[in-house]
Parts: structure tokens; C-alpha cells; sequence
């Protein structure tokens, strides 16, 4: 991707997430950018244009996010889990617009219906592991797991939607927030020995 293209992204992605894709036109990333709205179409002919790239690069930037092999395996995942909501938050404005932005492009749709059930195979997977090294109990409920994965989901999804509800602005507060919610989802699914090592790799949040 050329450097003027890159920018062009750069730029988008923080107008929308400081104004919302609805109220950002590329007469106003032009404007923004001191160019004119016919350089910026020579790159991208339409808003959605820009929104769908980066939508891809999104994809793209989380799926260099890989668990440190050298690690203590239960603190690589969950530090996999908060590198990844920190990156979304980075592309916050897709999820504060999310079904208007899946219902409106199909090719967004489509790839995200393919992805989440790569996401889903690939934290089954994690599960396995962490099961296999005492780290996570066997299941007590058919599809426990899944369920577990489910919520997960929709909390990435709709959780800076609802902070917006409440709040006027998204900060730092609500993304520690929403990574302690993530790492309190999982810890009634671990071992003994799981919980020890939980405990010892985050004391504070411990009663």
C-alpha cells in the first residue's frame, strides 16, 4: 500500500472514531487531510471504500497477535486477550457502528460471518491446550465452552456500544474495564492450578 493510501486510512480511522462514520464525509477527510476530495478519490472512490479497508486491516493487524511460546501459557492468553481489546479499541468507531456497518456492506458481512467461526475454532483449540495443562477444568454442560466464547463475542462486539450509553466519552478506564471483564469470564473455568497462577500474575485484582 503507498504512503499517501496509508495516511488516507490513518486519518479516517481517527475521525471516525473521534466522530462517528456517519458524521465523517470524504469531503471531510479531504479537508482534513488539505487535499482535494479528487486526490482522495484517486485512492478510495467512496466513504464505505475507506471503512472496508479498514475493516481488512483490522483483520489483518489481529491476526499478528500470537500467544509468546516462552511464556507461562495461562498469562500468554490472557495477554493475547489485551493486546487484541486494545487494538479493537484502536478501531473502536467500526464496533460503536456495527450492525449499520454490517448491514450496509455485504463483502464486511460476509467476511466477519467466515471469521468468527475461524475465532471460534481457534479459541476451541486454546481451550483444549489450557484443558490438557490443568489449567482450565473439563466441561460440566454440554457446549460449555462455546457458550463461553459466545459471550465473549458479543462483550468484543457491543461492549464500547454500551459504555457509550452511559458515558460521553470511551478512555483508558473503560478498556482496563472491558480486559478485567474478559480475564473475570474465564476465571470461574480454571483449575486450581490455574487460579494460583492467575493469582500470582495479577494480585491486585485478587479479594
Amino acid at each position: 500500500m503507498n504512503q499517501t493510501k496509508q495516511k488516507i486510512l490513518s486519518r479516517s480511522r481517527e475521525l471516525f472514531n473521534d466522530l462517528g462514520t456517519t458524521n465523517v464525509s470524504l469531503r471531510n477527510i479531504a479537508d482534513d487531510m488539505k487535499i482535494s476530495v479528487g486526490n482522495l478519490q484517486y485512492h478510495f472512490k467512496k466513504r464505505e471504500d475507506i471503512i472496508e479497508a479498514l475493516y481488512f486491516q483490522l483483520v489483518e493487524e489481529m491476526n499478528t497477535i500470537m500467544l509468546d511460546p516462552t511464556a507461562n501459557l495461562l498469562q500468554s492468553v490472557l495477554d493475547v486477550s489485551s493486546n487484541m481489546i486494545s487494538k479493537l479499541y484502536e478501531y473502536r468507531f467500526f464496533f460503536l457502528d456495527f450492525v449499520a456497518l454490517t448491514r450496509k456492506n455485504q463483502t464486511i458481512k460476509q467476511h466477519y460471518s467466515e471469521l468468527s467461526k475461524q475465532r471460534e475454532y481457534q479459541f476451541m483449540n486454546m481451550v483444549d491446550v489450557m484443558i490438557q495443562n490443568s489449567l482450565f477444568r473439563e466441561e460440566r454442560l454440554k457446549n460449555e465452552y462455546l457458550g463461553l466464547f459466545k459471550r465473549i463475542e458479543l462483550m468484543t462486539n457491543f461492549w464500547f456500544s454500551s459504555v457509550l450509553i452511559q458515558e460521553d466519552t470511551l478512555s483508558e478506564h473503560c478498556l482496563s474495564d472491558f480486559k478485567q471483564m474478559i480475564h473475570q469470564s474465564m476465571f470461574p473455568y480454571l483449575t486450581v492450578r490455574g487460579r494460583e497462577e492467575f493469582a500470582a500474575a495479577f494480585p491486585e485484582v485478587m479479594v
